[in-house]
């Protein structure tokens, strides 16, 4: 019996030394590893840059933000320094910089959208703004060519490039061309100026002709699903060259008054 326990204890450690030194071998192997990537790291460096979901700015622009050096080493490059650099500009709302290896840090921006152009007072140059109200500097680029623009900002109060308008009569702009690109694409690029008139009530233009539709204020949604459901049955059609204004300003109405005659009784459509 006691013969037995021997030869069983000896088994057991045999069987244990060789636990040991498997297991003391795997932490060489992984201790060899760790330093052979730890030398791999230290001599990968910066081969390119590369941006994604840029609109306004350009992947030039974007890098240049960005300050990364290309042959600095891939490991060194401050990921959260590097977006911090980027959203300085106004146009970008949120970064993620990542590494790609061997070399490549991966920069991905949402822009800020301009949904308008703003006229300052007594500006020349023009500012735009997102569907939040933030305001964006003037930007050279394709995509705001096609833009409404807000016209009559009063002039006794400032327009901070840079930070969100407290602005009702802007913001109510906004609104209405939120609403009327959610309404359909045709609506919105049929406006091609809101002005705000402060104090009074708010008229878009149509992008034709110029045909001033009297707007007011509040019930946005409403007046434009009313107003583009007038549109496609009626001006697609006969078009707008005897229209004087259009007027929405009444519940579920769309009033039209024609161009030549004082006497003439205005249109109706409900």
């Amino acid at each position: 019996m006691n013969e037995q326990t021997d030869i069983d204890e000896s088994r057991h450690r045999h069987h244990g030394k060789r636990v040991y030194l498997a297991f003391a071998g795997l932490v060489i192997v992984a201790g060899f590893c760790w330093l052979g990537t730890h030398e791999w790291k230290k001599h990968l460096t910066v081969s390119g840059v590369i941006v994604e979901g840029e609109h306004i700015l350009t992947k030039d622009d974007i890098v240049k933000l960005s300050q990364i050096s290309l042959k600095t080493n891939m490991y060194d490059a401050d990921l959260s320094g590097i977006g911090a650099n980027i959203e300085r500009n106004h146009f970008v709302k949120s970064v993620a910089v990542t590494r790609d290896a061997p070399g490549i840090i991966r920069i991905s921006v949402v822009e800020r959208t301009p949904i308008a152009l703003l006229v300052p007072p007594g500006e020349a140059e023009l500012l735009s703004v997102d569907e939040e109200g933030y305001v964006l500097p003037h930007a050279s680029s394709r995509s705001m060519f096609d833009l409404p623009v807000i016209s009559g900002v009063d002039s006794a109060a400032g327009i901070p490039v840079g930070q969100k308008t407290t602005q009702g009569d802007i913001l109510g702009a906004i609104e209405a061309l939120s609403v009327a690109r959610e309404v359909s694409s045709e609506l919105y690029h049929m406006i091609s100026e809101v002005r705000i008139r402060s104090g009074h009530d708010m008229v878009l233009y149509s992008a034709d002709t110029g045909i001033p539709i009297l707007f007011g204020r509040g019930d946005a949604a409403k007046k434009l699903v009313t107003l583009d459901a007038f549109w496609k049955k009626f001006i697609t059609q006969q078009g707008t060259q005897d229209i004087r204004y259009i007027d929405v300003r009444f519940d579920g109405q769309v009033v039209v008054s024609s161009r030549p005659a004082e006497s003439q009784p205005a249109k109706k459509s409900s």
